[in-house]
Formats: structure tokens, sequence, C-alpha cells
């Protein structure tokens, strides 16, 4: 007889109809806290409060009891609205994904040949990305120079205040993915020593996450997780030149020599750089001084040997003392050690710059000033 009692008295938590609506409530309640957040291929969104709580029905004999709510500390008050939900925030992923798109086949000279990459944002927060290039790895046959990247599109729509193109950095919210070119210079030679096909240069773009979507630097989280604070937590996996979970993804690209063109060229061209007159003006009067630009251009592999370029006094003009610059740099009318440019020394009436050897692919520039009689 008491064991018939205690069962009638016993809450059929577990019975087969209570079992159903729990697990039939549980459900609903899982649903709709994934409906009603933010979500992405990702993850959900990084500080999203996750909330819920369980709902028991029972019986005592054959009467229905009020149901009662869960709470994180316990409820046993019955009635809807006496419970509480377990919350917590979902913390924040930092994941990052480089991908080299192409190489580039260059020859010995190229000005700002393009290689390209893909950045993908692979946590569940807005990050802004740092994006920095390397080309001297080591283990190649030469490197660029005056490397430049700039991110030309994303996917979607950019985040407010992100205007394309941009360089060096980048701001990204959750799965978006930005595609970046990078431009470097092929020098004209490999240490002085002349190129061959084939031969390759291996470039290196590494992002790293830098800020998040409130602005704080991106640090991962080292104290134990709290359910109410947003920690974070570095995943990436590493890259051509990085390490796992550093907050920073790498990818390579090759620059590779496929056309070695025919013996060097050069051409030279004059023009007139600036006039000032004697009141200030830019009218060709007496008196007034006339600065050209000499500019010499090579193309091609190799070197051209004992360039000298001399440039007579035009009729009708003088030579304006001091004023001979040669790539920007002020050169000495005397023929002496300082420099391998003159005026009047080696040809009189003239100035004679010397450039000696000059490796092909190069640019030079010469100014000088005449006074007009």
């Amino acid at each position: 007889m008491k064991s018939k009692i205690k069962n009638r008295l016993t809450p059929r938590i577990f019975g087969q109809s209570s079992a159903r609506t729990f697990l039939l409530m549980s459900a609903l309640c899982l649903l709709s806290m994934v409906l009603s957040n933010s979500t992405f291929a990702q993850g959900v969104a990084a500080g999203t409060d996750i909330s819920n709580k369980v709902l028991v029905t029972y019986s005592i004999g054959n009467t229905v009891q009020e149901p009662i709510e869960s709470s994180p500390t316990g409820n046993s008050a019955p009635g809807i609205g006496n419970g509480q939900d377990t919350v917590f925030k979902v913390d924040r992923k930092v994941d990052l994904l480089v991908t080299g798109n192409n190489n580039a086949n260059v020859s010995p000279g190229d000005s700002q040949a393009e290689v390209t990459f893909t950045l993908l944002n692979e946590g569940n927060d807005t990050q802004v990305f740092n994006l920095a290039t390397n080309s001297a790895l080591g283990t190649d046959d030469f490197d660029t120079s005056n490397c430049v990247s700039t991110v030309t599109s994303v996917s979607g729509t950019p985040l407010t205040g992100v205007i394309l193109p941009t360089t060096a950095t980048i701001k990204l919210k959750a799965d978006q993915q930005a595609t970046i070119n990078v431009r470097c210079d092929i020098p004209p030679n490999s240490s002085g020593i002349a190129m061959q096909a084939g031969d390759n240069s291996l470039l290196s773009l590494v992002a790293t996450a830098e800020k998040n979507s409130d602005g704080t630097d991106t640090s991962e989280t080292l104290t134990p997780d709290a359910s109410d604070s947003v920690d974070t937590i570095f995943a990436d996996s590493n890259g051509s030149d990085d390490n796992n979970r550093d907050a920073r993804h790498s990818a390579r690209r090759e620059y590779v020599v496929s056309i070695i063109t025919t013996p060097p060229t050069l051409s030279i061209d004059k023009s007139i750089v600036s006039i000032i007159d004697p009141q200030g003006g830019n009218t060709s009067v007496v008196g007034a001084e006339v600065t050209y630009k000499i500019q010499i251009t090579t193309v091609g592999t190799g070197t051209i040997d004992n360039v000298v370029i001399t440039d007579p006094t035009p009729a009708n003009m003088q030579y304006k003392p001091s004023t001979i610059k040669l790539d920007s740099v002020n050169q000495s009318d005397q023929n002496d050690v300082a420099d391998n440019s003159d005026f009047g020394s080696t040809t009189a009436n003239t100035a004679t710059i010397n450039l000696g050897s000059i490796a092909a692919g190069s640019q030079h520039e010469i100014q000088l000033t005449y006074i007009i009689n």
C-alpha cells in the first residue's frame, strides 16, 4: 500500500507524456534562440546573449500541477514567470585565412608587377586587419622592392567608413572577404648579375587582426572564461610565415622571370621645367632664368657603360653657376672628386655629367639653369 501511495505522489516528470512535453518545449526554446540571434557561416556573433529556461509540467495523482520554470540557482515556485533565464555571452573567435591567388611572370626591370591574394574573416566579430608584405625570404633568386598592398574589393557591402581602394589595413565583418593586389618593382639584375629565365622571387602577405568591433586592441583573454563578458580566443591556423593561434595568417606568391629582353637600350629627352623672369613672372624675356630637365631612361637587361651627358650652353644664353643637379643632388661646377659633373672644365662652355656604368632599367634626371642674355 505504501508503494502505491508513493508512486501516486511522485511527480511524473519522466512519464511518457511529460517527457514528450519537456523535449518539445526545450526544442522550441532552442529553435527560438537560434532564430533570434545573428548567425554567420562562422558561428553566432561575438557578444550575443544566449539564454534559455526549461519548463517542467507534471501531475500528482490525477491532478495536473502548475508548471515550474528553471533558474540558474534553482526554482521551486510554480507558475509561468517565476523562473529566470540561464544566460551567457558568446565569446569572440579570432580566425582569418589568407590565400594566394596567382603568380606573376615578369621581366627584369618591370615596374609594379602584380600578384593577388584574398583575406577571409573566419571569426565571429568585425576585425580591422593590418596587411604587411615581406620579400626578403632568403630562399629565392632575387628580392622585389617598393611593394604596395591594396584592397581593391570586398564581398558584400563594405562596412561604414571603408572606402575602396585602401592600403595597409582593411575592416571586415564576419564571413567577409577582401581581394588584395600587391604590386612590386622587379630589379633589373640580381646583385649585378644578369637574371636568367626561371629565376624567382617569393613574396609573403601577412594579415594581422589588430582591432575588434568595439575599437579595442585584439588580444587573447588569458583568464578563465566568464559567462557575463566577451572573451577573445585565437583560433587561426598557421600560414606560410606565421604560427598557430597568433591572430595572424599568411600566404606566399611568386614572381618568375619568363622573358629575358634583348641588350639594353637608352633614350634621352630634354624639356623646360620653369622660366622665371626678372619681374617674377614666367615670360622668356632678357634676364629670365630657364631651367631644363634632361631625363635618361634605359630598358632591357645588363648594364650600359661609359654614359656621359654633355650639354653645350644654348646660343644667346649663359650658364647660371652651381645649378647642376643629378637625381636631385647638387653637383659641383669643378672637375673634382666630389662628383662626376662639371661646367666648362671638361669642355668649354659645356655642362658635363659622367654617369659611368648604369644598370638597364634605371632612370636618371639632370637639371640645370641658363639665363637669357
